[in-house]
């Protein structure tokens, strides 16, 4: 069997690494050479003849060479389907995917550019202005009033979307398999900073109905591999979806301390082998190591509390994702405890520097990651 990967990132990485006991030829297509996934991957001569030789394409990631996609697509190899990588070209189309399947989110309005964008937030109130394309990661997000200066700087179409207040953030990760079987990881409650996830803990609890809004975006174009859907949960009650992820996803980490991670049953899925629902979920945490490099992560005292999955990326910057530690446990207040004690012997007094926006970048934009407001828990 042979799968090809567009995107040679960390999310590819831990597919290769997930795949090893399973008889498969993985390769990875990344422009950079340095690409962490090529220290596991086979990197093919030619990304268009190795999307003919390929049993199946998938993509680590959105901002892959659409051009392959859609190649693989004609020849019935990409999963999950091309539609879903359009959709999460523009944060306008997402937006109007989730109400034309009944998916409540976030409400927003498409302003064509700046001036009307104001206007808009305006009459908001409170507002989050966001840039369609190229976001991730808390990055083209823009709180109103706060940031109107920034935003009077905007370029093209925009999202503005109503300031909420957001009581918790959790995400949901699924599995399809070909034949339409899907299979739920335990929600996780996630925690960011500036737009960016900087912790996680599972298994918690969400409702019901967060459950049947994933089987409507898994249903809507016979989803095949790992879907994320990423929900908030407002102060006065509301369950709205935030965003997908058509693809393993930074949240659901800490499923490779299960015996069926994420990123082992997306391989399987869009092979089309038999995909397993995760059974042995012991209480765990997950903790980014963002812009730290490795000589100065205290690696012993980690180990001594967890795991250590290491990207090796070539340049360590302020929240840019290096690594994780995974952490488990007897209980969430166990593993909760911990957590805090690795954010602690990561980051130090570097924290800011490190984590926050206003100074990984000038001019910062300050928004969170819906405009809620969501914090790192430290202490």
């Amino acid at each position: 069997m042979r799968l090809f990967v567009l995107g040679g990132g960390q999310l590819a990485l831990m597919m290769c690494w997930e795949s090893q006991r399973i008889p498969v030829d993985f390769s990875v297509y990344d422009p950079d050479s340095s690409a962490p996934a090529y220290r596991c991957a086979r990197r093919p001569a030619d990304p268009l003849e190795e999307v003919e030789r390929a049993d199946a394409v998938t993509f680590e990631f959105e901002n892959v060479d659409i051009s392959l996609a859609e190649r693989a697509e004609r020849l019935g190899k990409l999963r999950p389907p091309l539609a879903y990588l359009r959709l999460k070209k523009s944060r306008l189309e997402e937006r109007a995917f989730f109400d034309s399947i009944g998916v409540p989110t976030v409400p927003w309005r498409r302003a064509a550019g700046w001036e009307e964008a104001l206007k808009i937030a305006e009459s908001m109130r409170r507002a989050v202005v966001k840039v369609p394309t190229g976001g991730y990661d808390g990055k083209g997000q823009y709180v109103y009033p706060r940031e109107a200066g920034a935003i009077s700087r905007l370029e093209g179409e925009l999202l503005v979307e109503e300031y909420v207040d957001i009581k918790r953030e959790f995400s949901i990760v699924a599995v399809r398999a070909e034949n339409g079987n899907v299979y739920f990881y335990p929600p996780a409650q996630n925690y960011y900073v500036h737009g960016i996830l900087v912790w996680n803990i599972a298994p918690v609890k969400a409702p019901e109905e967060a459950y049947e809004y994933v089987h409507r975006i898994l249903d809507r174009w016979k989803y095949v591999g790992v879907l994320a859907v990423e929900f908030f949960e407002t102060s006065d009650g509301r369950i709205l979806a935030n965003e997908i992820a058509p693809r393993v996803h930074n949240t659901a980490h800490w499923t490779l301390e299960t015996d069926a991670s994420q990123f082992e049953n997306h391989v399987k899925a869009v092979l089309g082998l038999p995909v397993r629902e995760p059974k042995a979920i012991a209480p765990t945490a997950m903790v980014n190591i963002l812009g730290v490099p490795i000589e100065k992560l205290p690696v012993a005292e980690l180990e001594r509390i967890g795991k250590i999955y290491w990207y090796y990326k070539k340049e360590a910057r302020p929240r840019r994702k290096m690594g994780h530690v995974n952490i488990t446990g007897g209980s969430l207040a166990e593993v909760a405890s911990k957590a805090r004690l690795a954010l602690q012997l990561i980051y130090g007094r570097d924290f800011p520097r490190l984590v926050l926006r206003s100074y990984a970048a000038s001019g910062s934009e300050l928004a969170s990651s819906a405009g809620g407001r969501q914090a790192v828990v430290t202490g």
